[in-house]
Order: C-alpha cells, then structure tokens, then sequence
C-alpha cells in the first residue's frame, strides 16, 4: 500500500492505492471524508508495485507526498476497565480496533497500531494525520456502533509527558497510557 497526502491551504488531501485481487484499488479525497474509490485491473504480467508507483506518479508530481513517520500524531481511545477486564471486553477491544481500523483507513486519517487490556483500563493505538478531524469522526462512528460510553480520547505523550484528552471536552478524571 502506498499512501500519499498534499496540504492545500486549510485543506489535507490524501491518495491511497494497494492492489488486491480485483486489481488496483485507488482511494482518495480529503481527509476526515470517505473519499472516492475506483479499483481497475491489472495486467496479469505487470508488477503491483510497478503499478502503483505509475498510478502515483502524476500525483507526486502535484506535490503529494508520503508523510513523515513522526507526522503522524499519537492518538489513543481508553476505557476504563474494573480489574483486569473480561471477555466482554476483550471482544469489546477487539470490535472498536475494527471499527477504527475502517473509519481511518476510508477517510484518510491514519491507522490502528494495536491494543492492550491493563489493570483497570483498555486502549487502543492509533496513529492519525489529523487528531482534531480524527476525534470527531471517532467520536461519530464510536457513537452510531454503541462504543461511545466510557471512551476517552487523547492524544499519547511525549517521553514523559502527561496525555492531553481531546474528548470528552473538559476531562478531568485519571487517564494513563
């Protein structure tokens, strides 16, 4: 998978292409939005690789480019937990890692690197390009899945840092990583 993306003004752009058995799947538009989605085929003798460095050429030569490792922003989504957790919510992790593994792949927004059950609470990692658009459409899709009660939404610190919780507004309860 490649993934580019090119600021215009106030606006972050992104282009995303991977091939898959259908062909080449292209996905693109602005990020925080589901973008459009167009999957052509592949010539059976092409190199994948070859094919989406050609589909991202004209794109680079606009000025997209891919995003620097440390450009994305450290995002986690807790609960918190009573003890070590159960079952539940170990399915419960399971399920929003999914969840968010979609909304950010399909608009744009970044990636799910994982997740842990620790005493007392659950988290999951994201990595986003933009945490205030990524709050927001977490903050929705948590909402419409029956995932927002008890979630919490901060940004993961520097080495020795404290969290800064972007949701709910006005947090003032314990949050650890």
């Amino acid at each position: 998978m490649l993934r580019l993306y090119k600021k215009e003004g106030d606006t972050l752009r992104y282009w995303e292409a991977w091939v898959d058995e259908g062909g080449l799947s292209v996905h693109s538009g602005i990020v925080g939005e589901m973008g459009a989605h167009q999957t052509t085929p592949i010539p059976p003798d092409e190199d994948p690789d070859m094919a989406i460095a050609q589909a991202a050429e004209p794109l680079v030569d606009q000025g997209y480019d891919e995003p620097e490792p440390d450009s994305l922003a450290p995002l986690v989504v807790q609960y918190p937990l009573q003890g070590k957790g159960s079952g539940h919510d170990f399915e419960k992790r399971n399920a929003v890692e999914e969840l968010l593994t979609d909304i950010l792949g399909w608009t744009g927004n970044g990636e799910v690197e994982g997740g842990e059950t620790l005493e007392g609470r659950m988290n999951v990692f994201c990595r986003v390009m933009d945490p205030a658009i990524a709050v927001r459409t977490l903050v929705e899709a948590l909402e419409e899945e029956g995932y927002l009660e008890g979630a919490i939404l901060a940004l993961a610190p520097e080495e020795g840092a404290e969290p800064r919780v972007l949701w709910p507004q006005g947090w003032s309860g314990p949050f650890r990583v």
